[in-house]
């Protein structure tokens, strides 16, 4: 799965692995080294892995996800790691290993130099080499190359995150399979741990238990094609190589070493010359194999492989991915999960309340924008009362209208900046979209001739308030200008009573 990921060179430089060698080219000797490499060389790989996989992380992240931090963690949101990757970007490489290889864990840790804020540690899938069910002992492989001035040379070194016989959590180094650090890592207060603060997450909950990568059928469709490719190349190039052949000679017939342009050869009575070639009979076969094997992948969740797609409407595309939304849906959510689990320990250390730690995210993997005519509509039932502000501008969240970095009563603040007319909740003073037909203006139309048109009509003279405020100043009572807010009308009473 990584190889594929990786493209045409990781594949190809893994030779018989994923590209066997033919039988006729083992009977060749010697001979059959250079005609692999020539077979090897043609073959291309589809490289539809790694697009599919970004196109994926592209759709569960397209709105990043809600984080809520208390005011002690608010900086691992610039920093999560010890390289200072920003936390959304490392979610982001979550959700890629989940969908690569199935299984991704994170360590959070601290520095032993007494760090103020924590940091998050990514492990993929191969890293993580020994765990129990009990989740009390986990290795992690941390082998690498080290770099000692201008050299590198590789280094075995192992982690062992375990709880001993007191329930206490240890961190354990290893280089060389010698133990060289036995840490027992502090949370606020210098209490130990009581439980190893390692997260391990698979494409569908936070079970230790490792899980098929959701992807492998598209890799091993991209696998399939590729040898498909490496015999119709092969057929393809035989057939355009084409032989002379002479017959009617005397076996002692001097004939040139060379054919083609500058060579003469004469024949006699009885005598022919003709070249002949292989029919290729099985390229249209091939050809057909390539386009069946084409189509599995797309089924296997390459739907941003399907070249025919073409124009769809916002309804077609949400229909189109029903199915692998369940999967993208389980992707994210458990995404989400291990990021917010990782997180409640980095509170722990820091000693902030864990359960003020949250993280929601993007289930809405296509477009969603609000039409204009659902916006008319919500902001008329929240007129008439029957939903919250607070509900409105959730879907305006959601339609993509109302930003989704601001709470509602922080745009409600904006609002009471920006508008010289006041907010909705400002007594007095009201904008004709705010609040009942008319806004409580005279003369102003209903709130849905506002919407639709391009350019609001003027208010009255007698409804325009000041145009300046002063910092958190309303319109209640204004002080710098000469004039008094607008009382609310009363009713007009019938005709015919006095």
């Amino acid at each position: 799965m990584r190889d594929t990921m990786r493209g045409t060179h990781a594949v190809k430089i893994m030779g018989p692995k994923y590209l066997p060698i033919p039988s006729g080219f083992v009977d060749q000797g010697a001979d059959g080294g250079p005609m692999y490499a020539a077979y090897l060389q043609r073959a291309k790989f589809p490289n539809i892995v790694s697009p599919t996989i970004r196109g994926m992380v592209g759709l569960i992240h397209r709105i990043p996800a809600q984080v809520v931090l208390p005011e002690q963690l608010k900086p691992i949101m610039e920093s999560a790691t010890r390289d200072g990757m920003p936390l959304e970007t490392f979610h982001r490489q979550i959700t890629t290993e989940l969908l690569t290889q199935g299984r991704y864990g994170i360590l959070c840790d601290a520095s032993s130099t007494g760090a103020d804020i924590p940091y998050l540690v990514g492990y993929t899938a191969e890293m993580l080499i020994n765990w129990s069910r009990s989740r009390d002992f986990y290795v992690l492989d941390e082998s690498g190359m080290k770099r000692f001035g201008f050299i590198w040379v590789p280094r075995i070194q192992h982690r062992c995150l375990v709880l001993d016989d007191l329930g206490i959590y240890h961190a354990q180094e290893y280089q060389y399979h010698q133990l060289v650090a036995d840490i027992i890592p502090q949370r606020f207060g210098g209490k130990p741990f009581t439980d190893i603060p390692f997260v391990v997450a698979n494409p569908f909950d936070l079970n230790v238990t490792p899980q098929q990568p959701p992807l492998i059928g598209l890799a091993e469709s991209a696998v399939a094609m590729y040898r498909l490719d490496a015999d119709y190349r092969h057929q393809l190039f035989w057939s355009g190589q084409e032989t002379l052949v002479c017959t009617g000679l005397p076996e002692q017939a001097a004939l040139p070493k060379n054919v083609g342009s500058g060579t003469i050869l004469g024949f006699g009575p009885g005598q022919d010359a003709k070249y002949i070639g292989p029919r290729g009979t099985g390229i249209n076969a091939h050809r057909q194999a390539l386009q069946d094997e084409m189509h599995n992948a797309i089924s296997a969740g390459a739907q941003m492989f399907d070249v025919n797609s073409g124009y769809e409407t916002g309804d077609a595309l949400r229909l189109r991915y029903a199915q692998s939304g369940a999967t993208l849906t389980t992707i994210a959510l458990s995404s989400a999960a291990a990021l917010e689990k990782a997180l409640r320990f980095a509170a722990m250390y820091v000693g902030a309340n864990p359960v003020e730690v949250v993280v929601v995210p993007n289930l809405k993997f296509v477009d969603a924008a609000m039409q204009p005519k659902e916006g008319i509509e919500l902001v008329t039932m929240w007129q008439a009362g029957a939903i919250s502000y607070r509900t409105l501008y959730e879907n305006l969240q959601r339609g993509e209208i109302a930003s989704p970095d601001r709470e509602a009563g922080e745009e409600l603040a904006l609002i009471e900046v920006e508008n010289p007319l006041g907010p909705p909740t400002t007594p007095g003073l009201k904008m004709g979209i705010n609040q009942g037909p008319g806004g409580g203006i005279p003369g102003a139309p209903p709130p849905s001739v506002l919407l639709e048109q391009a350019e609001p009509p003027a208010l009255p003279p007698s409804a325009r308030g000041p145009a300046v405020f002063s910092p958190g100043e309303t319109q209640g009572t204004p002080t710098d200008v000469g004039m008094v807010p607008v009382p609310a009308m009363a009713p007009a009473p019938p005709p015919g009573s006095q």
